[in-house]
């Protein structure tokens, strides 16, 4: 009888922790879609999404930015980076097409716990006003870096 207690604790025990593990991968494992939508003004200034909390993940999990809008046209450039408190810079400034889908860059690792917003500048030297928007992520799932390409 001992035996079939012991074997019916550790089961019960097993199973919370692969539970509790499973929810935590869920949590960290998966890429949100925020909407972005806003107006970039003329060079060399930036314009902000509302910012979101990126929690404790360090420099191994990426940032997203999927640009798939922009009124400046198709297949045009705009200059991302991850905006901390104060407007500080919390990731390099990333020139991504509009267009070429999902992209995913390393965060400084001073960019955790804290709130950070996308940020975007026209990477030309205009005075013309653009309104810009696509999908992104402060803290994504574990991906390939694009930082290079």
């Amino acid at each position: 009888m001992k035996f079939y207690k012991r074997l019916l604790l550790t089961l019960i025990v097993c199973s919370i922790s692969i539970s509790a593990f499973a929810l935590s991968v869920e949590a960290y494992g998966s890429d949100n879609n925020i909407p972005y939508s806003f107006e970039v003004p003329g060079y060399p200034n930036f314009n902000y999404t509302k910012a979101e909390y990126r929690g404790n993940s360090g420099t191994n999990v990426p940032w997203k930015v999927n640009f798939t809008y922009s009124q400046e046209g198709t297949g045009t450039v705009m200059q991302y980076f991850l905006s901390g408190p104060w407007w500080s810079k919390r990731s390099d400034y990333k020139n991504v097409k509009q267009g070429s889908g999902a992209k995913y860059y390393h965060a400084y690792d001073t960019a955790k716990n804290m709130n950070v917003a996308l940020a975007a500048s026209n990477n030309n030297i205009t005075e013309n006003k653009y309104r810009i928007s696509g999908l992104w992520d402060e803290e994504s799932a574990k991906h390939t870096f694009n930082d290079y390409n």
